[in-house]
């Protein structure tokens, strides 16, 4: 420090070096790196608070939000089920796009709407705050979910809503109103073919009576009772023959025809058309389109990618758009097949129609070309006998007739190709899943968790404050002389001040012994006068300056303590003694050395307060009559130690630091910023300073131990210290005199005053 001279740049982590006059570089020095536990314990409060404050926000969210409860019901829906009148379609397995398609049908308008006009949906609280199309919002909400588990036959509908029996009755309505609607869908072909049928079998009769009017005639006519011998001709056997082929024809022609007018009539609206193709697909899987299997398959993987990335990306999500284009693509695709596909089934049996109406006439004409020849037999017999061929032919198509209306209508009532069965009801639930409190609490105390850690290093991170001793030494490239452990708040301030006297054998009392130590080895000894000072207040430069004195006194040293903290000085309060005459009194010529100059309680210690408090300090320690008192004084005493204003506040320790032969540092770790510590630094380096190190106070300490008879043992914690009234045994009470002016046994030479005595 002698050759050279370090400037402290106003950057914490840079240190400037000076030689002379001109700057030879900056050796910067970053602060070691925190470590998460460290910062986590310097700053737990925030962490603390942070996590108490999550958590309690996630309480006020639990009281204050309305819960949600969900109520399901599970629906198995079969593709075809067994037929008391086979038709020749065998039952096959469930297509992979068939119970979606039925979850899809759920979901339509016509069975939303006919479920919302089961129940009261206008006073229910789930649509208290739907504005709107109450359809359009079950259909596009999260609240209202029709799902298809894997490995599964069956379909689970499911509500969310605030009042747990509303839930239950719109998943019941919605079931029943699906069952409805499937019903209606499955009743559509039969009933037409019904229609078609029964008209024809009205036709048949009007027919077979006037066919059996005609019989009765002949015969009245003829006087005869039957014609049954001419049943052996051969023409009347072909022609019986043609009969009944025609018969057979004329049923199939029908039966076209009424299946042509049914899927004409399902042509109608695309929810009919969807339930034809869907009809048609489950028939048979090889027979089946393809194409429109893969489309339902793209839908059902893009719809689920859909609904899986609007909880975790939100709505208005890229991602999210672009599956819905591709959803309305693929449906809008979905549409136009299945119109393609009803319009082939048209042109199918359209094709079908016409050959069995071509088979139809051929048969008839062969027939009338028979009763011509039957007509060369006898007339009668011959009337007689295409009559009654006329008349069989119609018996029996009236009987295939109905055989297969009463077919049609038992397949259609009782074993339809869809069976629906409802294996499980919705019940109003009686615990609400949202909020989850576990999962909120989990959420709140990892989210705490985060934030408290997060604004735990960002405090840390703005802190300035200097919080080891190695940041001394690498910041403002300072040597410390001492680290001095935390010293407990409990202690009163004269225990605290003359700790090396309570406690003699405490880590903090060999703390302040080490200070000693080091201003022997660095000054060789030759430092008689030392300065205490601190940057700001409240860093424990004055508890210092006390501790310090005492030592040296220990030591055998002949020790002074001058307060020329002139603003608000504090030693005779940790010395318990008058400081009614003091420092101010004799710079001023009002008192005597000797009589300002009082012995304290330990050996070869001795105190000169500050007096009143003068109203122009740094006056008073510029002038002359404090030079030479301070020079008298080096000659009666072995050490002085000064106590001194905050130096980035007033400018008493930089006057005083140019007179002192040593300075020391006084820094609070964890409270002096390396801001003040660099100004401080500055500003001794101006006045120029002798600074032989810096005294790291109130550091965090480890476990303190102390050596007893050869073996180390725990010290007692720092509380264990009792106030000076209680635990000093050596010390005279406190005032015990009006004063003690004089300093018994020590003989104090008066300081020869210059002509310039009265500046």
């Amino acid at each position: 420090m002698n050759d050279m001279i370090r400037e402290i740049s106003g950057r914490a982590g840079s240190v400037v070096l000076r030689n002379g006059g001109g700057y030879e570089g900056v050796a910067s020095a970053p602060a070691q790196a925190p470590v998460l536990l460290d910062v986590l314990w310097r700053r737990r409060w925030t962490f603390i608070v942070t996590s108490l404050v999550c958590v309690a926000g996630a309480g006020l969210y639990l009281a204050l939000a309305t819960p949600i409860y969900s109520a399901s019901s599970a629906v198995m829906v079969q593709q075809n089920a067994p037929k008391a009148l086979a038709d020749g379609q065998s039952a096959g397995p469930l297509s992979e796009t068939y119970l979606q398609t039925q979850a899809d049908v759920m979901r339509s308008t016509p069975v939303l709407s006919r479920a919302l006009d089961a129940v009261p949906y206008h006073s229910m609280r789930t649509f208290a705050k739907v504005k709107g199309d109450a359809v359009e919002w079950l259909r596009k909400g999260s609240a209202f979910k029709v799902d298809v588990p894997r490995k599964s036959d069956t379909v689970v509908v499911s509500m969310e809503s605030p009042d747990p029996d509303e839930a239950a009755a719109i998943v019941n309505a919605v079931v029943n109103a699906y069952v409805v609607e499937q019903a209606r869908q499955k009743h559509a072909t039969g009933d037409e073919m019904v229609r078609a049928l029964q008209k024809e079998r009205e036709e048949l009769l009007a027919k077979r009576g006037g066919i059996a009017d005609g019989m009765l005639e002949i015969k009245r006519d003829n006087g005869v009772i039957s014609f049954k011998e001419d049943k052996s001709n051969t023409v009347i056997e072909r022609m019986t023959t043609l009969s009944t082929s025609l018969t057979a024809a004329e049923i199939a022609a029908m039966e076209l025809r009424a299946q042509e007018r049914a899927v004409k009539a399902a042509l109608a609206t695309p929810a009919t058309i969807a339930a034809l193709v869907t009809a048609q697909q489950a028939k048979g899987r090889d027979a089946g389109d393809h194409e429109y299997d893969e489309l339902r398959r793209q839908l059902i993987q893009t719809s689920l990618a859909l609904s899986s990335s609007v909880p975790m990306v939100g709505p208005n999500h890229p991602r999210v758009l672009v599956l819905k284009s591709a959803v309305d693509a693929l449906k809008a695709r979905l549409a136009e097949k299945e119109r393609q596909i009803a319009d082939s089934m048209l042109a199918e049996v359209s094709a079908r129609r016409a050959v069995a109406e071509e088979k139809e006439n051929g048969l008839r004409g062969a027939l009338v070309a028979q009763e011509g020849h039957a007509m060369d037999l006898t007339p009668a017999a011959a009337a007689y006998a295409r009559l009654e061929t006329d008349l069989d032919r119609i018996q029996k198509r009236c009987d295939q007739i109905d055989a297969r209306i009463s077919e049609v209508t038992v397949n259609d009532v009782d074993s339809a190709p869809l069976n629906v069965q409802i294996l499980d009801a919705a019940r109003a639930p009686e615990t609400p899943i949202k909020p989850s409190r576990p999962l909120v609490l989990g959420v709140a105390l990892m989210l705490g968790a985060v934030l408290g850690i997060g604004l735990a290093m960002l405090r840390d991170w703005q802190d300035t404050s200097l919080r080891r001793p190695d940041e001394i030494v690498t910041i403002l490239g300072v040597p410390v002389a001492a680290t001095i452990p935390r010293i407990s708040s409990r202690l009163s301030a004269v225990c605290r001040g003359q700790i090396v006297r309570f406690d003699p054998r405490s880590p903090i009392a060999e703390a302040y012994r080490s200070v000693r130590t080091a201003l022997h080895l660095g000054t060789a000894g030759k430092s008689r006068t030392i300065l205490l000072a601190s940057p700001a207040e409240g860093d424990g430069k004055s508890t210092t300056a006390s501790n310090l004195a005492i030592a040296f006194a220990q030591a055998g040293e002949r020790t002074l303590v001058i307060d020329c903290d002139l603003r608000e000085p504090v030693q005779h309060l940790i010395f318990e003694r008058d400081g009614a005459i003091g420092l101010s009194n004799v710079i001023a010529g009002q008192a005597k050395l000797k009589d300002a100059i009082a012995p304290t309680t330990v050996a070869n210690l001795y105190l000169l307060p500050c007096g009143p408090v003068p109203v122009n300090p740094s006056e008073l320690l510029t002038s002359k009559r404090f030079s030479q008192l301070l020079a008298a004084l080096a000659d009666t005493f072995d050490r002085i130690v000064i106590d001194s204003a905050p130096l980035t506040v007033f400018s008493d320790a930089q006057i005083l630091a140019s007179s002192a032969d040593a300075t020391l540092l006084v820094l609070r770790m964890n409270q002096s910023s390396r801001d003040l510590g660099a100004a401080a630094m500055e500003r001794l380096v101006r006045a120029n300073a002798n600074v032989a190190g810096a005294v790291a106070n109130d550091a965090a300490a480890g476990k303190p131990y102390r050596k007893y008879g050869g073996a180390w043992q725990y010290a007692l914690p720092a509380n264990r210290y009792l106030p000076p009234a209680e635990g000093a045994v050596d010390r005279q009470p406190a005032f015990a005199t009006a004063r003690l002016g004089k300093a018994e046994g020590l003989t104090i030479a008066e300081p020869q005053w210059s002509s310039a005595a009265g500046e």
